[in-house]
């Protein structure tokens, strides 16, 4: 759902008290509220509703299929996705979808068929051609996925959809010293709405375990760097004297503020931020946001100034298990197109000696698990300032 579609569908009256004294407008705007706010079965329920009253809006099946992509139900969303096809045969949004459900259904012909109409129908269009440089790029065809890419990039200079990262996964470009901004904004806006119900990522436990192993005390200063929705705040609480956050997502951060854990919170870029605030903190953590920087140099350097003497600085890292290079792009095409990187145990131990921290602990963790359940694994990260 588009901004476009949710203004439009802002123009409905207000709801009326009986359900059944309810257009399906109202329905439908119903439903696109529920799902902004993260309430994926409402949303479903109040579309399909709107769908029962009016079956006949394009629109209404378009924005159902997006709620069943996001409950997982991928039949169900490409079913919805034909359905709004057949209304409106030249919706390229919607073939452009049907192609990325096509494809995580393992129908690579459908999806490339689906993305081909999608520029047939919108030559230029940004997203069709970062969809179909992924389906290349995964099926092998690097030249091809390549050019697609290009193309997405002249439509969008910011690269918001990380085209810059997956050019260097191809040996096709030069690898970015961090994830872009633009592209940091897009992601964690769509995380936000359900980081808080994830089950399988623990880099926030990682952290939180490790400052309660090595933390010397209580009543400690602290800065959580990449804070997202708070989910290290709200077990590190009990630890800290102070507790402030900072991270680039104002969505992240809405979220957090909910939580009440926080002294104080910041919209801010992570190095700007400790760079500004020298000789404030006892602790530093941050799990699973040095993943999103290559050249972590500007980070440590800022990391240390940030801190007191004695510091504590905890991370999490994906490893670069071969130790071929200081950082490259993340070995899975998920990490990569999630604009993640990966670091070797070499290049921490450097920066931290030229920074003037020690390592205290710097060992192969799980991570997370993957889509299909599969162990990713990670660094924890442990140093000390002098």
């Amino acid at each position: 759902m588009n901004r476009k579609q949710r203004r439009a569908t802002g123009k409905a009256k207000a709801p009326a008290t009986g359900d059944a004294a309810r257009d399906p407008l109202e329905w439908h705007a119903l439903g696109i509220e529920a799902f902004r706010t993260g309430h994926l079965d409402g949303a479903a329920g109040m579309i399909v509703k709107a769908i029962a009253t009016n079956g006949a809006v394009p629109s209404f099946h378009y924005n159902l299929a997006i709620v069943r992509k996001a409950q997982g139900r991928l039949p169900e969303a490409a079913e919805s996705y034909q359905r709004a096809i057949q209304l409106n045969p030249d919706y390229a949004d919607a073939y452009n979808n049907l192609g990325n459900v096509w494809m995580e259904l393992g129908q690579r012909d459908k999806a490339q068929a689906g993305f081909e109409r999608a520029l047939q129908l919108r030559p230029g269009n940004a997203d069709t051609h970062y969809s179909l440089g992924v389906l290349l790029s995964e099926s092998g065809k690097s030249d091809q996925a390549a050019r697609h890419f290009h193309l997405c990039l002249e439509c969008d200079p910011d690269d918001s959809r990380g085209v810059r990262m997956l050019l260097a996964h191809l040996g096709a470009g030069d690898i970015p010293a961090q994830t872009s901004p633009a592209q940091m904004q897009k992601i964690y806006e769509v995380r936000a709405r359900s980081w808080d119900q994830e089950s399988t990522y623990f880099g926030h436990v990682l952290v939180a375990e490790a400052l309660r192993e090595h933390a010397p005390r209580t009543g400690l200063d602290m800065l959580d760097i990449g804070c997202g929705t708070g989910l290290v705040g709200a077990l590190v609480r009990p630890l800290a004297r102070r507790l402030d956050g900072v991270d680039l997502s104002p969505a992240m951060l809405d979220k957090a503020r909910g939580k009440s854990v926080y002294d104080n919170l910041e919209e801010s870029d992570l190095v700007t931020f400790m760079s500004a605030h020298g000789n404030t903190y006892d602790a530093i953590l941050a799990a699973a946001a040095l993943i999103h920087f290559g050249d972590l140099r500007a980070l440590f350097h800022a990391a240390r100034r940030c801190l007191r003497e004695k510091g504590l600085f905890f991370f999490t890292l994906f490893p670069n298990e071969k130790g071929d290079a200081d950082f490259a792009v993340a070995a899975s095409d998920r990490l990569a197109q999630s604009g993640c990187y990966r670091h070797s145990t070499g290049y921490v131990e450097r920066l931290a000696e030229a920074n003037a921290f020690s390592v205290l602990e710097l060992k192969p963790v799980l991570h997370e698990r993957d889509q299909d359940g599969e162990p990713v694994a990670g660094l924890l990260g442990v140093l000390q300032s002098s």
